[in-house]
């Protein structure tokens, strides 16, 4: 099947579709392309509520949180999805709630483990929780404005050792984000691999720049 005719699909006969092609050993870029440009605008507004529910607001963020839910469906749900209800057993299932459920637990997991940090630092304290918001905001503000001149340099050089640990991860970043490649389809093109690879490619790098990024943070100035 060509990919302009994945258009005409249904979510549901699409699903099927890259299901089948899955199973059969051959690529499934289009229909995955096709599903993942279609849901796109339903799971960021989801993202948006889990923002809001605590008290976020980032469009960075949001971007990441999904991003981050496209790669969790490409490595488990699709083996997880059966098409079945989980709140109604013995009714079908749509594989775009199936995915808006991964985008809407994938933000509830950054935002509850970032909460928790914020928990824990404020038991050593005796501030009220309006002045530990407003020490937080003090102090965030000062971390920029004292890491606004090394920030680029720190992430040049935890992307430098992206390039020399893992090559593959950060062709795929260069390429998504520092030429605006912003379709990975084109990723997948230009560098021969499957577009489920680039997503998985984008994703290792993203995770192993801020592993490198908070060890540079960490070094002694």
């Amino acid at each position: 099947m060509r990919a302009e005719d994945y258009a005409q699909l249904t979510d549901e006969r699409l699903y099927a579709a890259l299901s089948s092609e899955r199973a059969a050993g051959r690529s499934f870029d289009a229909a995955l392309s096709e599903l993942v440009r279609r849901w796109k605008r339903p799971a960021c507004y989801v993202i948006r509520r889990v923002q809001a529910s605590y008290g976020r607001s980032s469009a960075g963020d949001e971007e990441e949180v999904f991003h981050e839910a496209v790669a969790k469906l490409i490595e488990r749900g699709l083996d997880q999805f059966r098409g079945l209800s989980e709140k109604a057993p013995g009714k079908a299932a749509s594989p775009r709630t199936f995915f808006l459920r991964i985008a809407k637990h994938a933000a509830i997991d950054r935002y509850r483990r970032a909460r928790e940090v914020l928990s824990e630092e404020g038991e050593e304290g005796e501030l009220t929780e309006g002045e530990r918001v407003e020490a937080r905001r003090a102090e965030e503000e000062a971390r920029r404005t004292s890491e606004r001149a090394d920030a680029a340099e720190l992430y040049w050089q935890a992307f430098r050792r992206l390039q020399e640990e893992h090559p593959n991860e950060a062709g795929a970043w260069e390429l998504y984000h520092h030429q605006d490649v912003e379709d990975h389809a084109e990723v997948a093109s230009r560098m021969g691999i499957t577009v489920a690879n680039s997503y998985k490619r984008v994703s290792r790098a993203q995770a192993y720049l801020k592993v490198y990024l908070l060890e540079l943070e960490e070094e002694p100035r």
